[in-house]
């Protein structure tokens, strides 16, 4: 599954029900897989250093989750 959120797409490989691999891709840049738990951890480091944030248009979104 893609999707597109502002500059970035993110794309899920789901393998017997289970996500297996997660995909970034920015500004046309080339593909980064990860594994779910190499995403998670990414995602807080960025929540971590630049903080719950949102742009005047709502092009960028980070938000921590438990």
């Amino acid at each position: 599954m893609k999707e597109a959120i502002s500059p970035y797409v993110v794309e899920e490989r789901v393998i017997d029900g289970d996500t297996t691999w997660v995909a970034v891709r920015a500004r046309g840049a080339e593909w980064s897989w990860l594994t779910p738990a190499e995403a998670a951890q990414l995602g807080r480091q960025w929540v971590e250093r630049y903080g719950a944030q949102t742009t005047g248009n709502n092009a960028t979104l980070l938000f921590a989750a438990d």
